[in-house]
């Protein structure tokens, strides 16, 4: 009895052998597999490879529905065992699952992962030519000129579905994109284009954008402060169509477009609404007073939403704006137009 239990695994051990010869070699499994789950992958590699493996059962399930993951692999001709391997990991990743080899223990033995757990052990490269030979690895890809969450959303389209991860560093301008190595190179490709200028003369364009709401030379102000780093496109108001004229890429007077509806569908506050009214002195001379207050309201005269026009014959201030900083300019010169601003002789 005790030899018995001797040899038992021996022999099991003996049939898990890969390159055995006579009927245990024609009796290993063919990789056919319709839909089947991962489980059937990992047991045929196992008969005829002779590897092992070491997972978490709930890494062979999908995390969406909870249910084993499965595989369809039929009519290949995986002969050699070099052919066999590249189909195992081939299967694996259609399942989305990553094989990392793990040293020190007898024979080959992979431990499987899940995209996000992946992840966390895929070792990191800055340069593309670094992910020769690799199997799966991050990139990092510092951008100079787009916008890295545009390009994110592109390299998304690109990646392996479960698997692949972009990660987005806006301070630093930089992505991290984590897939098998294939998928990173044609990631890289996507963000070299992206943050390329364009030379193409059929890829820039002229737009206008009809201001509703508001002042278009304030509208204009808005949106070069939410322009993002490395764009290029350039705008100018026409004040009597109330009017921007945007030139640029096609692509950057798109995103631009977008952000001036999001800010022109907003309905106008009351104190905001624009007009003219004149501001009638005593003492204080217009020129004086007009002078004062474009320092006052200097970013305003800059940006085109306040205008100032003073006519001291009449002593009094033309001022355009909104409602709310005509108030602030008639308060001003109600506490500058006092009697001792008067110049002598008056």
């Amino acid at each position: 009895m005790k030899r018995t239990f001797t040899m038992l695994p021996v022999l099991l051990l003996l049939l898990a052998l890969p390159g055995m010869t006579g009927n245990a070699q024609q009796e290993q499994p063919k990789p056919e597999f319709d839909n089947a789950p991962i489980g059937d992958v990992l047991l045929w590699a196992q008969k005829s490879l002779g590897v092992g493996f070491v997972y978490e059962g709930k890494d062979l399930n999908d995390a969406a529905s909870g249910l084993p993951r499965r595989v369809t692999g039929k009519g290949t001709q995986a002969e050699t065992r070099n052919q066999k391997l590249v189909l195992l990991l081939e299967l694996l990743r259609r399942a989305g699952l990553v094989a990392f080899e793990i040293g020190g223990l007898p024979g080959p033995t992979y431990q499987l992962h899940s995209g996000e757990n992946a992840a966390r052990l895929a070792p990191v490269v800055e340069d593309p030519k670094a992910l020769q030979g690799m199997y799966f690895a991050a990139l990092s890809i510092r951008l100079g000129r787009a916008a890295p969450l545009d390009v994110a959303t592109r390299i998304r389209e690109r990646l392996s579905p479960g698997v692949g991860r972009v990660e987005v560093f806006e301070a630093t301008h930089t992505l991290l994109v984590t897939d098998f190595a294939d998928r990173l190179n044609a990631a890289w490709e996507v963000a070299l284009a992206a943050d390329q200028p364009t030379d193409r003369v059929d890829d820039l364009s002229v737009q206008d954008l009809a201001v509703k709401s508001g002042p278009a030379a304030r509208h204009l102000a808005a949106l070069e402060r939410l322009r993002a780093i490395g764009e290029g496109w350039k705008g100018a108001v026409n004040e009597r169509a109330n009017v921007i004229l945007l030139s640029g890429r096609r692509d950057e007077l798109a995103r631009v477009a977008e952000r001036s509806a999001r800010l022109d569908d907003q309905p106008q506050a009351g104190a905001f609404v624009e007009s003219t009214q004149t501001l009638k002195l005593v003492y204080l001379s217009a020129s004086e007073g007009a002078r004062l207050l474009r320092e006052m309201f200097s970013q305003q005269v800059e940006g085109g939403s306040v205008q100032i026009g003073a006519f001291d014959r009449t002593k009094s201030i033309v001022f355009k704006g909104s409602e709310f900083d005509i108030t602030r300019a008639r308060d001003t010169l109600k506490q500058l137009d006092v009697q001792s601003a008067a110049p002598k002789g008056e």
